[in-house]
């Protein structure tokens, strides 16, 4: 099967048309977000984050854990609920830095208003979508790693938490590239480019 594989501007968001020099990626489980963002920081010679890494290091420092905690790991021995405050508490973190970086953000941190605003408020948001059989084609890929959000199979609960979240994604997204089958040299071009006929 063919993926049509294109890059699409939206403007139907309320976002300030300024330039921003935070640039965060959004999108679903295994869209590419971490790959995609370091490149993509590379090429713009900025710092990359990863919001998952971040609010991992924090939450087990604030916890005195006394060892190091996978974002998965929190989701499933603390629960959504805690993860998510976590994740919030991070990215704003990130964001009141003010620093120009590259974000890689968890699939569900827009699941929250607040999160959704901040991000539409200070960040150049790009929404990385990749068309669900391919997503599911990864998540096998992947060994199983990631936790299930709604109690059943990652890979099957994907195509519901996809239709919960895609509108969200839209609502925050400046850019959105079809990546399709595209690799992540050339997702993280096309993001430039972008953001170049912004400035």
């Amino acid at each position: 099967m063919h993926d049509q594989s294109a890059m699409r501007d939206d403007s139907s968001a309320t976002r300030s048309s300024a330039p921003r020099t935070i640039v965060a990626l959004v999108g679903l489980r295994c869209s590419g977000k971490s790959s995609v963002g370091k490149r993509l920081a590379e090429q713009l010679k900025r710092p990359f984050v990863d919001l998952d890494v971040e609010l991992a290091r924090e939450f087990a420092a604030e916890r005195k854990l006394g060892r190091p905690v996978a974002a998965g790991e929190i989701l499933t021995q603390f629960g959504e609920s805690v993860f998510r405050d976590a994740e919030q508490r991070s990215l704003e973190r990130v964001l009141m830095r003010g620093e120009a970086c590259v974000i890689a953000t968890g699939g569900g941190v827009i699941d929250r208003a607040a999160n959704r605003e901040s991000l539409k408020r200070v960040a150049t948001c790009v929404w990385l979508r990749v068309p669900i059989a391919e997503l599911q084609r990864r998540m096998r890929s992947d060994g199983g790693t990631r936790p299930a959000l709604l109690g059943s199979d990652p890979v099957t609960e994907i195509a519901e938490i996809a239709a919960r979240r895609e509108p969200l994604y839209a609502e925050v997204a400046a850019h959105t590239i079809e990546c399709g089958t595209l690799g992540t040299a050339e997702i993280a071009r096309q993001i430039s480019e972008l953001l170049a006929e912004r400035r």
